[in-house]
Protein backbone atom coordinates (compact mmCIF):
# COMPACT_ATOMS: atom_id res chain seq x y z
CA UNK A 1 0.00 0.00 0.00
CA UNK A 2 3.10 2.11 0.46
CA UNK A 3 2.56 3.49 -3.34
CA UNK A 4 -0.85 4.56 -3.01
CA UNK A 5 -0.28 6.56 0.17
CA UNK A 6 2.71 8.28 -1.33
CA UNK A 7 0.22 9.33 -3.95
CA UNK A 8 -1.71 10.64 -0.53
CA UNK A 9 1.70 12.03 0.41
CA UNK A 10 2.33 13.91 -2.68
CA UNK A 11 -1.19 15.72 -2.86
CA UNK A 12 -0.11 17.32 0.63
CA UNK A 13 2.94 18.77 -0.73
CA UNK A 14 1.58 19.86 -3.93
CA UNK A 15 -1.93 21.55 -3.21
CA UNK A 16 -2.27 21.81 0.64
CA UNK A 17 0.02 24.05 2.32
CA UNK A 18 -1.47 23.52 5.68
CA UNK A 19 0.34 20.26 6.31
CA UNK A 20 3.61 21.60 5.50
CA UNK A 21 3.37 24.17 8.24
CA UNK A 22 2.00 21.37 10.33
CA UNK A 23 4.69 18.27 9.12
CA UNK A 24 1.96 16.53 8.80
CA UNK A 25 2.40 13.09 6.84
CA UNK A 26 0.59 9.27 6.04
CA UNK A 27 2.46 7.74 8.99
CA UNK A 28 0.90 4.36 7.84
CA UNK A 29 -2.12 2.87 5.43
CA UNK A 30 -3.08 -0.62 5.14
CA UNK A 31 -5.73 -0.49 2.77
CA UNK A 32 -7.91 -0.25 6.20
CA UNK A 33 -6.69 1.97 8.18
CA UNK A 34 -4.40 5.62 7.14
CA UNK A 35 -2.53 7.07 10.17
CA UNK A 36 -1.76 10.62 9.62
CA UNK A 37 1.30 11.61 11.91
CA UNK A 38 2.41 15.68 12.64
CA UNK A 39 4.97 16.68 15.16
CA UNK A 40 3.78 18.36 18.66
CA UNK A 41 6.48 21.65 17.90
CA UNK A 42 5.04 23.42 14.99
CA UNK A 43 1.18 22.41 16.34
CA UNK A 44 2.08 23.42 19.90
CA UNK A 45 -0.21 26.04 21.99
CA UNK A 46 0.37 28.20 25.21
CA UNK A 47 -0.49 25.07 27.41
CA UNK A 48 2.52 22.92 25.85
CA UNK A 49 -0.03 20.94 24.27
CA UNK A 50 -1.37 20.52 20.64
CA UNK A 51 -3.21 22.90 19.29
CA UNK A 52 -7.41 22.65 18.75
CA UNK A 53 -6.73 23.89 14.86
CA UNK A 54 -4.14 21.51 14.53
CA UNK A 55 -6.59 18.47 16.29
CA UNK A 56 -9.14 19.87 13.66
CA UNK A 57 -7.10 19.87 10.17
CA UNK A 58 -5.22 16.56 11.17
CA UNK A 59 -8.97 14.62 11.78
CA UNK A 60 -10.34 16.05 8.90
CA UNK A 61 -7.66 15.16 6.74
CA UNK A 62 -7.11 11.55 8.00
CA UNK A 63 -11.01 11.40 6.58
CA UNK A 64 -10.32 13.27 3.69
CA UNK A 65 -7.36 11.08 3.04
CA UNK A 66 -8.87 7.92 3.45
CA UNK A 67 -11.22 8.70 0.81
CA UNK A 68 -8.59 9.85 -1.64
CA UNK A 69 -7.15 6.40 -1.07
CA UNK A 70 -10.43 4.64 -1.84
CA UNK A 71 -11.24 6.71 -4.96
CA UNK A 72 -8.08 6.17 -6.20
CA UNK A 73 -8.23 2.43 -5.42
CA UNK A 74 -11.40 2.53 -7.34
CA UNK A 75 -9.70 4.36 -10.08
CA UNK A 76 -12.03 7.20 -9.77
CA UNK A 77 -11.16 10.83 -10.70
CA UNK A 78 -13.23 13.22 -8.96
CA UNK A 79 -12.80 16.19 -6.87
CA UNK A 80 -13.75 15.77 -3.01
CA UNK A 81 -14.44 18.41 -0.57
CA UNK A 82 -15.49 18.10 3.36
CA UNK A 83 -19.23 19.21 3.56
CA UNK A 84 -19.87 19.14 7.37
CA UNK A 85 -17.42 18.37 10.27
CA UNK A 86 -18.09 17.87 14.34
CA UNK A 87 -15.26 17.78 16.29
CA UNK A 88 -15.27 16.88 20.77
CA UNK A 89 -11.74 17.44 22.24
CA UNK A 90 -12.20 14.69 25.23
CA UNK A 91 -8.62 15.40 26.61
CA UNK A 92 -5.35 17.51 25.29
CA UNK A 93 -3.13 16.01 23.63
CA UNK A 94 0.72 16.48 24.97
CA UNK A 95 2.44 15.06 22.43
CA UNK A 96 2.76 14.22 18.55
CA UNK A 97 -0.70 14.12 16.60
CA UNK A 98 -1.37 10.74 15.28
CA UNK A 99 -4.87 10.72 13.07
CA UNK A 100 -6.52 7.62 12.35
CA UNK A 101 -9.28 7.08 10.24
CA UNK A 102 -10.78 3.62 9.57
CA UNK A 103 -12.13 2.59 6.15
CA UNK A 104 -16.16 2.37 5.74
CA UNK A 105 -17.48 -0.80 5.33
CA UNK A 106 -17.45 -2.68 1.99
CA UNK A 107 -20.89 -2.09 1.44
CA UNK A 108 -20.89 1.46 2.76
CA UNK A 109 -17.97 2.08 0.19
CA UNK A 110 -19.42 0.33 -2.70
CA UNK A 111 -22.92 1.95 -2.43
CA UNK A 112 -21.19 5.52 -2.70
CA UNK A 113 -19.38 4.45 -5.43
CA UNK A 114 -22.58 3.20 -7.43
CA UNK A 115 -24.54 6.42 -6.47
CA UNK A 116 -20.77 8.50 -7.74
CA UNK A 117 -21.17 6.26 -11.39
CA UNK A 118 -24.07 6.83 -11.21
CA UNK A 119 -25.03 10.27 -10.83
CA UNK A 120 -21.81 11.89 -10.85
CA UNK A 121 -21.64 13.15 -7.09
CA UNK A 122 -21.53 11.46 -3.74
CA UNK A 123 -21.36 11.47 -0.19
CA UNK A 124 -19.88 9.39 2.71
CA UNK A 125 -19.38 10.06 6.60
CA UNK A 126 -15.82 9.61 7.89
CA UNK A 127 -14.83 9.22 11.44
CA UNK A 128 -11.12 9.81 12.65
CA UNK A 129 -9.91 9.64 15.99
CA UNK A 130 -6.31 11.22 17.57
CA UNK A 131 -5.33 9.13 20.73
CA UNK A 132 -2.92 10.32 23.60
CA UNK A 133 -1.81 8.00 26.58
CA UNK A 134 -4.22 5.16 25.08
CA UNK A 135 -6.99 7.21 25.16
CA UNK A 136 -9.09 8.94 22.79
CA UNK A 137 -8.54 12.73 22.80
CA UNK A 138 -10.28 13.70 20.04
CA UNK A 139 -13.64 12.46 17.76
CA UNK A 140 -13.81 13.86 14.57
CA UNK A 141 -17.12 12.92 12.50
CA UNK A 142 -17.18 14.47 8.96
CA UNK A 143 -19.31 14.37 5.76
CA UNK A 144 -17.81 14.42 2.32
CA UNK A 145 -18.78 14.56 -1.29
CA UNK A 146 -17.15 13.31 -4.50
CA UNK A 147 -18.25 15.10 -7.54
CA UNK A 148 -17.39 15.07 -11.29
CA UNK A 149 -14.71 17.08 -12.45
Amino acid sequence: MSDISEKLSQFFKTHLPITQFMEMDVQSYDGQTLILHAPLPPNINDKQTAFGGSLYNASVMACWGMLYLKTLEANITCNQVVTKGCIEYKAPVQGDIRAICHAPDAAELEKMLKTFTQKGRARLTLFSSIECSGKKAVEFEGSYAILSE
